[in-house]
């Protein structure tokens, strides 16, 4: 089903055919009333992606919650992989595994203020994009030297059609309609048009688009507990990237008062500075240099990568990887103190983007204490100094969001936003 949806997909971005469905048709939608439980909540994210909704019973503790790491594999037999079973596939084949696309979704390589963009996601890409009817698609070689394109439309097309087939495989029926959620910073009209057209296309039609730090405010409740014209700060640190966003809540609507963005920032470069590490430690205690093997790098990144949650509850975490190169068992251990270490001056960066918020927000040092309440969404946020420096930007006065689990809320949010009575 995937392998056909790629094809289909592409066919309809090839530039002749027009998209499915206008941001026009959209709007309606939102008015209209769904059934509870009808309608799944969708949350891309260029590391990892998941739904959620509501369960038999249509109650709280009913709903369900999947996640799959955003990839997407082609095997010699011609099939299609998607999430845990893609990133597995990279260590076999590490050309036919693809990540980090989401970023591309919408964009116009030829555009000027789109362009220079474009060009830095695919600086950062380990893998070869070239541009195709003045969008970026990415280029894959078979191997018998079959050279594809694949369209990142049709990428993300297939990335929601395993979300889809995930939701409906736990609720036992077919589900057509979805919230679907994108970062602030991404809600322009090109990024929802695509967002509209490859959800059509993967069988599901959205009733509503929402930003991600109004989601996150909503499954924390904050709709029902804020006083009026009370503010919220969402600090957001991905896998990729990393955004602040100061909110305010009045006449019963979130709006956004400042909002910064680092497209180019997050996890993955704390993940780099452990991987150097032992890069390092390798070539001096095994003579092995891997800085140029993709195959012990990516084993080596999943290592640093566990390592570094589980430091996230522990303040010793083993880097174990078997087979390494050459038949070179790695096991060594890191520490919290190392790995902060390791990343000292990236730590500043999160403070940065949020001072930044804050003061498009005009909330300078002196007002402060106007913030309400602070969330913290993404995996990387649940990284011990991250939690601290934020503590100590609020003086120790602000008790921190965090009871979901930080690359959870935004789904639980547009969960609860997926049926009026919940839309507060």
């Amino acid at each position: 089903v995937f392998a056909w949806l790629l094809a289909a997909v592409a066919l309809l971005f090839s530039g002749t055919a027009r998209a499915l469905l206008d941001h026009e048709d959209y709007e309606p939608r939102r008015h209209r009333s769904y059934p509870l439980g009808t309608v799944i909540a969708v949350d891309l994210g260029n590391t990892n992606s998941c739904v959620a909704g509501y369960g038999p019973g249509g109650h709280a503790e009913s709903m369900f919650h999947r996640c799959i790491p955003s990839w997407i594999a082609f095997p010699d037999d011609g099939g299609v992989l998607v999430g845990d079973d893609a990133r597995n596939y990279a260590a076999v084949n590490p050309q036919a595994a693809f990540s980090g696309f989401k970023r591309l979704l919408g964009q116009r390589v030829s555009r000027l203020y789109e362009g220079g963009f474009v060009q830095r996601v695919i600086e950062n890409l380990p893998y070869k994009v070239v541009e195709k009817d003045v969008r970026p698609h990415i280029q894959m070689e078979t191997k018998d030297g079959v050279v594809r394109h694949l369209s990142i439309e049709a990428m993300t097309a297939t990335v929601f059609a395993k979300l889809k087939d995930m939701a409906e495989a736990h609720l036992g029926r077919k589900v057509q309609h979805a919230v679907f959620t994108l970062p602030q910073h991404y809600c322009t009209e090109a990024a929802r048009d695509a967002v509209l057209d490859t959800g059509n296309y993967a069988g599901l039609h959205a009733v509503r688009i929402l930003d991600e730090p109004i989601a996150a405010a909503v499954a924390y409740g904050l709709h029902g507990k804020l006083r009026d014209e009370g503010n919220v700060l969402v600090l957001h640190v991905g896998g990729g990237t990393a955004e602040a966003s100061v909110l305010t809540f009045a006449d019963g609507v979130f709006e956004f008062l400042g909002a910064h963005l680092e497209p180019f920032f997050g996890g993955d470069d704390f993940d780099r500075r452990v991987m150097d590490h032992f890069i390092g430690l390798v070539r001096d205690k095994y003579g092995r240099d891997i800085s140029n093997d993709r195959a012990a790098l990516r084993k080596l990144r999943a290592a640093c990568e566990d390592a570094k949650k589980t430091l996230s509850g522990e303040d010793l975490a083993l880097v174990n990887v078997e087979s390494l190169v050459d038949g070179v068992d790695l096991s060594e251990p890191l520490t919290r103190a190392k790995f902060e270490e390791l990343n000292h001056d990236l730590f500043p960066k999160v403070i940065e983007l949020v001072d930044t918020a804050m003061s498009q927000a005009e909330l300078g040092k002196e007002k402060r204490e106007l913030i309400d309440e602070v969330i913290l969404i993404g995996g990387s946020t649940m990284i011990p100094k991250v939690r601290e420096l934020i503590k100590d930007y609020f003086e120790g006065k602000k008790e921190l969001n965090t009871k979901l689990k930080p690359d959870e809320a935004v789904a639980f949010g547009a969960t609860l936003l997926s049926h009026p009575s919940a839309s507060g």
